[in-house]
C-alpha cells in the first residue's frame, strides 16, 4: 500500500518550526484515509509491541522477584520497576528523534522498528534465564528501552500517515492494545504455560517478530516524503529535545496531564498481583485457585469494558470533533474505579475496580492520544514529540513503584487507592486549560 505521510492541517506549525537538526523538512501534502488492512497490521504491532512488555511485568517479573526474594518482594519489585522506567525514559525521546533523522532504503520508520524488535528479543531471552534479581533489573532496564523506542516509533506512524477524522479510530487501536496485551499473554502466561511459566517468555517472542515483520512489508514511506540528511551537530540535536512551554502551552498541559494520570494509575497496577495476594488473600478466598489467576481475571474484565470504550470513545471523539470532554470524563472514571478497593475490599468489589478501570482507561487512552497529535508542536519532528510526551509514561514507570511501595509499607493498600485517585483526579483537571483542541 502507499503511504504519504504529512498533512494539510498541519501546515502551519510546519512553517513556524524550523526543521529537525539533521534533516530538511519536506512538503506538507494531504493525507488520503487509511485502509482496513493498515488499522489490522498497525493494531497487531502495537498488541505485541505490548505483549513484550505488559505481561512480563504484570505476570512473570513479579512470579520471578517472589520466588528469588520471597520476604521483600514488594521492595524488590519496585527496584526492578524503578530502574527500568529509567531506561524508558531514555528511550522515547531519543527513538523518535533518531527515527526523524534517519535515510534509509527501508524508511525511516522501519528500519527502527526491526532494530527494537531484534534488540527487545534478546532481552527477553536475558529475563528467562534470569537467576538473581540483579539480572532481573538489567533484563528488564533493556527491555523497556528497546520495547519503549519500538512503540515510540509506531505512534509516530499516527501523525505521518493518519488524516484527523480517522485519528480517534486508529488511536483506539493503540489503546486497545494495552489491555488485549495484558490479558492474551496473562492466557499465555497462566493458562498455556501453566506448569512453566517462564517458558512463556518464548512465544511472546515470536509474536513480536511475526508482526513487525507483517508491519514492514506492508507499511511503506514514500520515497522524498522527507527531505535529505544534513551533517549530524551534537549540540543542536540535543538543543531539539526543548519545547517551550510558554510558546507551545497545549503541549505543556497535555504533557502533564497524561503524567498524573499515569502516575495514578502505575501506583496501583504495578502492586495488583500483590494486593490479591496479600490485601484481599485470593487464595484462601478461593481454595485451589493461584494468585496468577486473579489477576487474569481482573486483567480479563479490564480489557472487555476497554475493548467497548476504546472504540466508542474514538468514534465519539472523531464524530463531535470534539476531545477535552471525553478526556475529563475517561480520567473521573479512573479515579471512581482507584476508589472502589477502598469502599468494597472484597472480590466482588475488585470486579468492579476492573470494570470501572477498563472504562475509564480504555475511553482515555483512545481520545488522549487523538488529542495528543492534534497539539505537537513541529510538523517535521513528529517522532521528536511523540518521543517527549511518551515521557509522561516514562517518568511515572520511574516514580510509581517507588510512590506505590511507600504507600504500601507506610499505609497500607487503601492509602495506595486514595492517593491514586487523588493524583488521577489532578489529571481530569489538568485538561481544561488546554485551548485549540475542543
Amino acid at each position: 500500500m502507499s503511504d504519504r505521510p504529512d498533512t494539510a492541517s498541519v501546515a502551519s506549525h510546519a512553517a513556524e518550526a524550523g526543521p529537525l537538526e539533521g534533516q530538511v523538512a519536506a512538503p506538507v501534502a494531504e493525507q488520503r484515509p487509511v485502509s482496513w488492512l493498515f488499522g489490522l497490521v498497525y493494531l497487531l504491532a502495537n498488541l505485541a509491541g505490548n505483549c513484550v512488555l505488559l505481561p512480563v511485568i504484570i505476570f512473570l517479573i513479579p512470579y520471578q522477584v517472589n520466588l528469588l526474594d520471597p520476604v521483600h518482594h514488594v521492595s524488590s519489585l519496585a527496584l526492578v520497576q524503578s530502574v527500568g522506567g529509567v531506561f524508558a525514559l531514555l528511550a522515547t525521546p531519543l527513538a523518535g528523534a533518531i527515527s526523524d533523522r534517519s535515510r534509509a532504503r527501508l524508511g525511516r520508520r522501519r528500519l527502527w522498528l526491526l532494530i527494537h524488535m531484534l534488540c527487545a528479543c534478546l532481552a527477553l531471552l536475558l529475563l528467562r534465564f534470569a537467576p538473581s534479581i540483579l539480572v532481573i533489573v538489567a533484563g528488564w532496564s533493556l527491555l523497556q528501552f528497546f520495547g519503549g523506542a519500538l512503540l515510540t516509533v509506531l505512534q509516530a506512524i499516527i501523525p505521518d500517515r493518519v488524516p484527523l477524522n480517522q485519528r480517534g479510530l486508529i488511536s483506539a487501536l493503540v489503546g486497545l492494545a494495552i489491555p488485549l496485551a495484558a490479558v492474551l499473554g496473562g492466557v499465555i502466561v497462566a493458562v498455556i504455560f501453566r506448569s512453566s511459566y517462564l517458558a512463556a517468555y518464548y512465544p511472546l517472542g515470536a509474536a513480536l517478530i511475526a508482526s513487525i515483520l507483517l508491519c514492514v512489508l506492508v507499511y511503506r514511506e514514500e520515497p522524498g516524503s522527507v527531505g535529505p540528511a544534513l551533517p549530524f551537530r551534537l549540540k543542536a540535536f540535543l538543543a531539539r529535545f526543548w519545547v517551550n512551554p510558554r510558546q507551545h502551552p497545549d503541549f505543556a498541559w497535555a504533557f502533564i496531564t497524561r503524567l498524573l494520570l499515569f502516575l495514578g494509575y502505575f501506583a496501583v497496577a504495578t502492586y495488583i498481583q500483590y494486593y490479591l495476594k496479600d490485601g484481599l488473600h485470593y487464595e484462601q478466598l478461593f481454595p485451589g485457585k493461584k494468585v496468577l489467576d486473579g489477576t487474569l481475571a481482573v486483567q480479563s474484565i479490564e480489557t472487555l469494558l476497554i475493548l467497548i470504550c476504546s472504540f466508542g470513545a474514538g468514534w465519539l471523539s472523531d464524530r463531535l470533533g470534539r476531545r477535552k470532554p471525553l478526556v475529563i470524563v475517561a480520567a473521573l472514571l479512573v479515579m471512581l474505579a482507584l476508589l472502589t478497593p477502598v469502599v468494597l475490599p472484597t472480590w466482588g468489589g475488585v470486579q468492579l475496580f476492573a470494570a470501572l478501570l477498563g472504562a475509564g482507561y480504555g475511553a482515555y487512552l483512545a481520545v488522549d492520544t487523538a488529542l495528543i497529535t492534534q497539539v505537537l508542536p513541529s510538523a517535521a519532528d513528529y517522532g521528536r514529540d511523540l518521543g517527549l510526551i511518551n515521557l509522561a509514561l516514562s517518568i511515572p514507570l520511574i516514580l510509581s513503584p517507588a510512590l506505590g511501595g511507600l504507600l504500601i509499607n507506610s499505609l497500607g493498600y487503601t492509602g495506595l487507592f486514595l492517593v491514586g485517585a487523588g493524583i488521577v483526579l489532578l489529571s481530569a483537571l489538568m485538561v481544561l486549560p488546554i485551548k485549540s483542541v475542543r
